[in-house]
């Protein structure tokens, strides 16, 4: 148990991947709680466009105030962390006012650890700082060079920064991009920024001392094989809601931008929402006049399309989770008592919404706003005790890049890189380059019969036997049984085929033969 005071700026955030509840959670807790509700989802900021970016119907936000949801036209770009912050933080204040709970929740989780973390590297050394208060549209035309190649930002900011230059992957162009505008926005590498801002927030949170945590935080949490189930599903009801006409309006804007000769950037903004992208393969193939595709072909396309659409919002709920391992969890550890205030829900079965999740969070936010002691976070539920014991335990992840030049393959922590080198393919390859470093260029024949009778047996009923030499040996024994004779002929072979090594073995002209 945690002995605290009642809040004095009392402030819940809701974490957790699509498809696991938040939003619910958030208006069952407002509804009990004089609470209102702050988006904190990117694209459901955008106005419109309702099935493709999941949001909340009016019926189900039950009358609850909720801010920064269809906020801004489809037209502007992304909110970057210091508009979020700025504008999140205003309606917080007059929340406040009104004698309310705000409560935050969204899936965007760059925008919570901004509201979290007073220095936070924003979610990682990756995105922008702080004081970055341009878009990327406005700083490319302020600095061209963000608008070229990534491997001429990649070399450039190798320049100014190496020690960022080193910590991206190569073909990570949104990573590289900004690490080079934050230099040419502040005239001082990124790498040095960050550094002062981890030593700043090291410094106040020795000076903070216990207790100073005041955030209610709840990490609605579903087991992963469960929710891929439920994703699925839920991809098949936007599916049957109307997912194909908001596609199709996208589409037809598209058009009219292309037909005006602009072009839509589908790395940016609302384009970057799960679904239209997935889907426009099968609404070029409608929607082309010059071209008649058979009824039965469309629908399987459009079959195609769902499942990359199902595949991606998979993924995505893989990487909220992952962001909050890795980077809301960590610095809520470096917090006096943050850790005390995390409670995992369980929402993994849905039957049992109600008793696992509403309860439970309930009770914990009454206890939270009453001043009570709070109840031990692990203590809630089984999966919330395994969950926290994980992340508890859970390496810090050590940016550093690496290329493997057998694979081409490029790793940006220490972690990935040691999962690769553990990896079967890399093995594989290594034992690959090893066997050709000794055989070389050779083609030899060399068969050598080690059961002298065997070669004067009657040829056996075999057709010819290939059998691929584990890549990385050059001598392997193997042998084939002679059906007629019952004599086992082993054999040593080094041989090279179109560029794979393997042993070969069958009867030409009355003698075994082998290369």
């Amino acid at each position: 148990m945690t002995a605290r005071h009642a809040p004095t700026d009392p402030l819940v955030v809701i974490l957790g991947s699509t498809g696991t509840g938040k939003s619910e959670l958030a208006v069952e807790l407002a509804t009990r709680f004089k609470g209102e509700i702050i988006n904190a989802d990117a694209m459901q900021m955008y106005k419109g466009l309702p099935i493709i970016t999941n949001k909340i119907t009016n019926e189900e936000r039950r009358g609850v105030p909720h801010h920064l949801l269809d906020h801004i036209g489809l037209d502007q770009p992304t909110w970057i962390i210091e508009d979020f912050k700025r504008e999140a933080n205003r309606v917080i204040s007059e929340i406040r006012s009104r004698g309310n709970l705000p409560i935050v929740v969204g899936g965007t989780h760059y925008y919570t650890n901004a509201l979290l973390f007073a220095n936070s590297l924003v979610g990682g050394e990756g995105d922008k700082p702080k004081d970055a208060e341009v878009s990327d549209e406005q700083a490319g035309k302020s600095f061209p060079i963000l608008n070229e190649p990534t491997e001429v930002i990649l070399a450039k900011l190798r320049e100014v920064d190496p020690v960022m230059a080193d910590r991206w992957h190569p073909n990570d162009r949104r990573k590289i991009q900004r690490s080079l505008q934050i230099y040419l926005q502040n005239g001082r590498p990124a790498s040095e920024i960050y550094a002062e801002q981890s030593q700043r927030k090291l410094a106040e949170t020795k000076a903070s001392g216990a207790g100073a945590w005041q955030t209610l935080l709840f990490w609605v949490y579903s087991d992963p094989e469960v929710l891929k189930e439920r994703l699925d599903k839920r991809v098949d009801k936007m599916l049957t809601a109307g997912l194909n006409d908001e596609t199709q309006s996208m589409y037809e804007y598209v058009q009219e931008k292309q037909a005006a000769g602009e072009e839509v950037d589908y790395t940016r903004g609302i384009w970057q929402s799960i679904g239209f992208k997935e889907f426009e393969p099968y609404l070029k193939a409608l929607n082309n006049p010059d071209q008649t595709t058979e009824p039965a072909a469309l629908e399987s396309l459009k079959a195609t399309c769902l499942e990359d659409m199902k595949a991606s919002t998979r993924q995505y709920a893989k990487y909220q989770t992952r962001w909050i391992r890795t980077k809301t969890v960590p610095p809520l550890q470096e917090q006096p008592s943050a850790m005390d205030h995390l409670f995992v829900m369980d929402s993994t079965d849905i039957s049992q919404w109600s008793s696992n999740v509403i309860d439970p969070a309930v009770d914990i936010a009454r206890r939270y706003l009453e001043g009570d002691s709070l109840p031990e976070p692990a203590s809630t539920s089984e999966r919330a005790s395994a969950v926290l014991r994980e992340v508890a335990t859970q390496k810090t992840v050590t940016q550093r890049r690496q290329t493997c030049d057998i694979c081409q393959t490029t790793c940006v922590t220490e972690q990935d890189w040691t999962k690769h080198i553990k990896s079967r393919r890399h093995n594989v390859l290594v034992r690959k380059k090893k066997a050709r470093a000794l055989v070389a260029t050779e083609r030899p024949m060399a068969v050598v019969p080690v059961e002298a009778e065997a070669v004067a047996a009657e040829p056996p009923f075999l057709e010819k036997k290939v059998t691929l030499l584990e890549q990385g040996r050059t001598t392997i024994r193997t042998g084939f049984r002679n059906q007629d004779s019952e004599v086992f002929c082993r054999i040593f072979c080094v041989f090279h085929v179109g560029g794979i090594y393997g042993p070969c073995l069958w009867w030409v002209d009355g003698s075994w033969a082998g290369w």
